[in-house]
């Protein structure tokens, strides 16, 4: 018994995601997916935004239902570091999201779908991050979210 509280104790101080607000990517057709969630781990403050520390290794998961199918997918990961609504720092370059993921996606079939990202030097104060997945021969299919982070 005491081995069962100490693990739960020890996974609730150290593994502690949230889900978090979210938005849709203005550029991206809103009825090409549904987001249900988006979760960072880890991320102690939670709702709003997430304080994150350069060069730590956090994970991304979206919970979400495209409304296209592709057996060829890509992900990227980027920044508007300025607060101008360019999201021009790359966090991740686009890459197969096939290798974090089962292909082929199915149209209407909810997936969640975890990705990495860490966050480097160039990267200070609050702003928002973008996560898109996207169908590789059609780049107008695609699920894209936003959310703001603050690196110390």
């Amino acid at each position: 018994m005491r081995c069962a509280v100490l693990f739960a104790l020890i996974h609730f101080v150290v593994a502690d995601p949230k889900y978090i607000t979210r938005k849709l990517c203005k550029d991206v057709d809103s009825s090409q997916c549904t987001v249900h969630s988006v979760i960072i781990d880890p991320c102690v403050q939670g709702v709003g935004f997430c304080t994150m520390k350069i060069n730590k290794n956090y994970a991304v998961t979206l919970d979400v239902v495209p409304r296209f199918s592709a057996s060829k997918l890509k992900v990227s990961i980027k920044a508007d570091v300025n607060n101008n609504g360019n999201f021009t720092t790359t966090i991740k370059v686009p890459s197969d999201a096939c290798d974090m993921m089962y292909c082929p996606l199915q149209s209407q079939e909810r997936r969640i779908f975890d990705v990495y990202m860490n966050l480097d030097k160039k990267a200070s104060g609050k702003f928002p991050v973008e996560v898109k997945l996207w169908n590789e021969d059609n780049e107008s299919q695609a699920c894209c979210v936003n959310f703001n982070v603050k690196v110390k």
